[in-house]
């Protein structure tokens, strides 16, 4: 079988292996001349200062079973191309009244230190531990049900007995409750609240909105472990590559999909190449899309074999997750603040922001603040004498194209830098800067292609929102797949590493 695929990030090359180690022919198809997605990285060399290598995507690795699973699947030791680190503290949380709190990896450590930084409530010491005992059987009960199959293909027709049962785990699990309100069940300490509210705020979504499922974290922090890898997380694409090139995996860089060739009649399509500018549709059994599933939908199929929500007038009324702005800024001083590896800055008022996000489509004026410092794990990050900070806050996705003009970028840059001057307490912060990159909500979307520049695809705001993403399997339209943080099981290294499992099985059973 003759396999193309969109995009060469994390889901696409996963499957790409897995089909390849199957026996069938897959090539890769990607926009950008490099591959790997958002693990990409910015090697800036600075004249009379030395090179500085920052990691523009994500910084911790989760769920790390998740990417040995795939190693051994296909026949290979994880440890011969990774070097798993583990982050120790998992966070450093930064409050506006000078509070620092530090969150050890070793969950017995992280009670004694809730019980030592917020004595006020005694109580939340148990109600911690309590909490990541929930999270754990959160994990336990929607592992296989949710992150290891194609949910929704799994839900048609009649329930099996065992889904009965699955069922009725997750109905115990109250999934219809907010984080917010499953986290005020078992701390008070309002500080606590506001850390764990931000699991929501992992995948672009409201804590006031979103699914207490997402407790889940907690347990895939504490339990599974949280990690970086040696050399940045962008070594997992670099391994990726370096499997595909074992393997015959085709990749074609700079080589940008502008449609997807379907025959048939609305409903009963069927997929038969890609379109390729310059070369027309190049003949392919089936279709992988690790693109967002909401861009594609808009601009790589045509209308008539788009099912309701996704045509023009079902993506207008979508609600696509946050989107981010980053700064990436090499400065001089080793570790300012002694930050940890990952901090997060935490305003007074941490509903302000979800209000104005969420209720009014804004930026808040007084922002969650995440910096991680690499240079910290990995001191080669950033010459002697200086630090490398990714800087990151949660605008919201576009609304026009008149959204973060370069006037508005470079006032909004300016504001950042203020509030990490003073709230941040990284006093003259500018003056130490020798080299700065700027990414805005325009950056995703013209990058990598993201539906108005949102970080996640959808929101999980609602509670069936976190299960009803667009699927792996294309309705109406037989032979394309969709893989990739915005559809099933949802985004994150671990999580699409999942989606190219499950994606490559659906491919191998249908064929």
């Amino acid at each position: 079988m003759q396999v193309a695929v969109i995009g060469a990030g994390v889901g696409g090359l996963v499957t790409a292996l897995r089909l390849a180690k199957a026996g069938h022919t897959v090539t890769v198809f990607e926009k950008n001349a490099q591959v790997g997605g958002k693990l990409s990285l910015w090697e800036p060399d600075v004249p009379g200062v030395g090179a500085f290598r920052f990691d523009t995507g994500p910084h911790v690795l989760t769920m790390p079973w998740a990417i040995r699973e795939l190693f051994e699947d296909l026949g290979e030791r994880m440890e011969d191309y990774l070097h798993l680190v583990r982050i120790d503290p998992i966070c450093r949380y930064h409050f506006a009244d000078g509070t620092v709190f530090d969150a050890p990896a070793d969950p017995d450590d992280a009670a004694r230190a809730v019980a030592a930084r917020f004595p006020e409530y005694p109580g939340d010491v148990q109600g911690f531990r309590d909490f990541l005992t929930h999270a754990r059987r959160v994990h336990d009960l929607t592992v296989e049900p949710f992150l290891r199959q194609d949910f929704s293909r799994a839900i048609r027709g009649v329930p099996t007995p065992k889904q009965w049962g699955q069922l009725s785990g997750f109905l115990g699990l109250a999934p219809w409750k907010t984080i917010h309100q499953t986290v005020a069940r078992y701390v008070r300490h309002p500080k606590l609240r506001q850390i764990f509210d931000l699991y929501a705020f992992y995948n672009g979504s409201s804590p006031h909105k979103a699914s207490g499922i997402f407790s889940i974290i907690a347990w895939v922090q504490w339990g599974d472990g949280t990690f970086y890898l040696r050399g940045g997380l962008r070594t997992y694409a670099d391994a990726l590559v370096r499997l595909a090139t074992k393997f015959g995996v085709t990749l074609r860089t700079q080589a940008a999909v502008t449609g997807v060739c379907i025959e048939g009649a609305t409903g009963r399509g069927r997929v038969t190449g890609v379109e390729i500018a310059g070369e027309g549709c190049l003949p392919f059994d089936a279709v992988v899309c690790n693109a967002d599933p909401l861009t594609a939908y808009e601009t790589l199929i045509p209308e008539t074999h788009r099912p309701p929500a996704f045509t023009d007038a079902g993506l207008a009324t979508l609600e696509p997750s946050t989107s981010a702005f980053l700064l990436l800024l090499g400065v001089s001083g080793e570790n300012p603040l002694h930050l940890r590896h990952y901090n997060s800055f935490l305003p007074t008022d941490g509903d302000a922001e979800y209000t104005a996000l969420f209720e009014r489509g804004v930026p808040g004026e007084d922002p969650v603040i995440g910096i991680t410092c690499q240079s910290v794990t990995e001191p080669g990050c950033a010459p002697p004498g200086h630090a490398n900070l990714f800087v990151m806050t949660s605008p919201p996705p576009l609304r026009s194209p008149s959204d973060w003009t370069p006037e508005a970028t470079a006032a909004y840059r300016d504001r950042l830098l203020t509030l990490l001057e003073t709230r941040c307490g990284l006093p003259g912060l500018r003056g130490r800067i020798v080299c700065e990159q700027v990414w805005t909500p325009r950056t995703f979307e013209e990058r990598y292609g993201a539906f108005r520049g949102s970080l996640y695809g959808l929101s999980s705001n609602g509670w069936r929102s976190a299960f009803l993403r667009p699927p792996n399997t294309a309705k109406g339209v037989r032979g394309l797949y969709f893989v990739g943080g915005g559809t099933h099981p949802g985004g994150g290294l671990p999580l699409v590493t999942l989606g190219g499992k499950i994606v490559a099985e659906t491919i191998l059973e249908q064929k």
